[in-house]
């Protein structure tokens, strides 16, 4: 039986994940004026999205930016997300489930064998979303699992998605824009682990930064 439910629950997942994106697709051109910049950056292969997160949206937008490329984003989501009136929907994406607050060693060993696996992990550093739309602190976990995979990471900015479905106007359609940055590869080298992690958390911060000014170059 349990053989059973694998098999169902592979193909449950994909078929569900494709619907939701493309509906989703459908009432965003209604809701939001929105724009990707920088798809052609996206690879095959084992790779890590690490995003700036400033809305509830952001996993569905970013979705949806990936979806001409084929590629199913498999996500990592606060343990809170599977406790609201939307956990089937969040269960029906197969995240993988976190603890936050504690080192989850089962998440991690999870998003370590999605990019063994050839997967793409999507990954929001900051580790929760921005109250004033500039990049918080990030946590260390993107680049902890990139370095014990070698997994090259692809940065993606998000903006004014916070912005969607505001309070006070039924159809506001603000500008919405996913900006896409290049992948960059990871190889871990000799020496203190933890040194690499702040490194490259750095060097994360740095491109989605980069990403920020190209954003306001356009805009000007």
């Amino acid at each position: 039986m349990k053989a059973v439910g694998r098999f169902v629950w592979s193909i449950y997942v994909p078929c569900f994940y494709w619907w939701s994106v493309w509906t989703s697709y459908a009432i965003l051109l209604l809701m939001a004026r929105w724009h990707v910049r920088g798809r052609k950056n996206v690879p095959g292969g084992p790779l890590i999205l690490a995003s700036s997160h400033l809305g509830n949206v952001d996993p569905m937008m970013l979705a949806i930016a990936f979806a001409p490329r084929r590629r199913y984003i498999r996500f990592m989501a606060k343990e809170q997300l599977f406790r609201y009136i939307l956990t089937p929907f969040v269960v029906g994406w197969n995240p993988i489930r976190l603890y936050r607050g504690a080192s989850d060693r089962n998440a991690m060993r999870k998003a370590e064998a999605e990019v063994r696996s050839g997967g793409l992990l999507g990954m929001f550093p900051e580790g929760t979303r921005s109250k004033t739309g500039d990049l918080g602190p990030l946590q260390g976990g993107t680049a902890l699992i990139a370095l014990r995979t070698n997994t090259s990471i692809l940065p993606v900015r998000v903006f004014n998605t916070n912005h969607l479905g505001k309070k006070g106007n039924l159809f506001p359609r603000p500008t919405l824009t996913v900006r896409i940055g290049k992948p960059f590869p990871v190889e871990r080298e000799e020496g203190p682990l933890g040194k690499q992690v702040e490194e490259l958390t750095e060097r994360i911060r740095e491109e989605l930064e980069a990403l920020r000014l190209e954003h306001e170059a356009e805009a000007a």
